[in-house]
């Protein structure tokens, strides 16, 4: 018998450990759905398929060659090399102004760190902080942690409402707005072209800065997304801007970086050596050699056809299952995900529960997205992702999800 701990750092933990670490309704439910054997729509990465393997061996075969790569890197943002095929793509692709260079590109562990660094250096403990109705759930988890108050402002299908965002503006004092704008995780939204200049002016007009995060940026199906925030806003430098090589390259490679404006670098450099002193050179050196050895463009053609067919196969699954149900459901012109919400259920938490263990389906609870005063909005919606699922397997996953539906509420009648 294991004996019962004498110590139990109660009186030792901090406020943050004790009063802002919250466990994630992703995590749950992707362990439960794992845990039960169950198709999977909760994950929001890649497939192993998909991986380019083959040009990733390739491209570390020699990586140990350049020995000095083994010790601690000079430079604390990153492999400059990888900086500067960052920050050229970007030009080249318009998501850039020109001011940008690989001085500005500080490169992280995943996206996930440089939205971390931000908040270290923007936000104390009872900042406000703007999101979108509904958001990443991991990003206001990032912002809960560091003390953050964040609020939802209300949007719809082209994004955030600007004159709900004056609205807010002009009665709060705001650190930054943070907003997902193309294929946002979850709602599958892209902010239209004429929302985000409006944004701008009104961010602009009460002098805050934007915490543009935008990994889906590459992976549009049907059309061009619109300028980027940070292009938009030239030489105002207001934006910083986040992405990553998670959806283009591989999830495993935990490589991200943000754009970091001038006035901003050194804080960001203090902050990126406070949170360890580099990150693995080499890695970042395979990942150039891999990208400088391919056609880019070609990449990202191949991801786009892949997930076009997964998305394709996912909506015709929602027509035949869940339409008939009066489900409502979006249709995401790129990314990963699709929101849907219930109009006969008022705790969709519980029902995926119920659905992953009795049907073997797994969904992610709207509740997840939104921030603790809204809470009650994710009550009667849910998350799908499509990114590893076959129209063959859509097809089932949504039969099951249906059946789910049918019998759970036929239990509770």
């Amino acid at each position: 018998m294991a004996m019962e701990a004498k110590f139990v750092f109660r009186d030792q933990l901090s406020t943050m450990a004790k009063e802002r670490l919250e466990p994630s309704e992703i995590g749950e439910m992707i362990k439960l759905t794992i845990e039960n054997d169950a198709i999977s729509f909760t994950a929001g990465e890649p497939s192993a398929d998909i991986y380019p393997l083959a040009e990733l061996k390739e491209a570390f075969k020699n990586v140990f060659d350049e020995t000095s790569l083994l010790a601690y890197y000079k430079d604390d943002f990153g492999l400059i090399e990888l900086r500067e095929w960052i920050a050229a793509r970007m030009l080249v692709d318009g998501i850039a102004p020109k001011w940008v260079n690989s001085e500005n590109i500080l490169l992280t562990n995943g996206a996930g760190e440089a939205i971390q660094l931000v908040s270290e250096a923007l936000i104390d403990p009872g900042s406000v902080v703007l999101v979108e109705s509904p958001t990443y759930t991991e990003s206001l988890l990032t912002f809960r942690k560091q003390g953050a108050q964040c609020l939802s402002v209300p949007s719809d299908d082209e994004g955030i409402v600007p004159e709900a965002l004056e609205d807010i503006l002009s009665k709060r004092s705001v650190r930054f707005l943070y907003t997902i704008p193309n294929f946002q995780n979850p709602s599958g939204r892209t902010s239209s072209l004429d929302r985000r200049k409006k944004i701008l002016q009104v961010a602009e007009k009460f002098d805050i800065p934007i915490l543009e995060d935008d990994p889906y940026h590459y992976l549009s199906y049907d059309r061009v997304p619109p300028d980027s925030y940070l292009k938009l806003a030239g030489e105002d430098k207001r934006v910083i801007h986040t992405n990553s090589f998670s959806k283009t390259v591989a999830p495993g490679m935990r490589c991200g970086w943000a754009v970091i404006p001038s006035s901003l670098i050194k804080q960001m450099n203090a902050l990126r050596v406070s949170a360890g002193l580099t990150r693995a050179a080499i890695v970042q050196k395979g990942l150039v050699n891999y990208l400088k050895s391919i056609d880019f463009n070609e990449r990202v053609n191949f991801l786009c056809d892949t997930y076009r067919v997964r998305r394709n196969g996912m909506m015709k699954a929602i027509a035949d299952h869940l339409d008939p149900l009066g489900i409502k459901t979006n249709y995401p012109s790129g990314g990963f995900f699709v929101w849907a919400e219930v109009p006969f259920i008022d705790d969709v938490k519980s029902f995926a529960r119920f659905a992953v263990v009795e049907k073997k389906i797994g969904i992610i609870p709207g509740s997840a997205f939104f921030t603790q005063d809204e809470a009650h909005k994710g009550n009667n919606s849910f998350r799908i992702s499509f990114a590893k699922v076959s129209p063959e397997v859509a097809q089932d996953g949504m039969l099951r999800l249906a059946d789910a539906f049918d019998n759970y509420s036929s239990n509770r009648r």
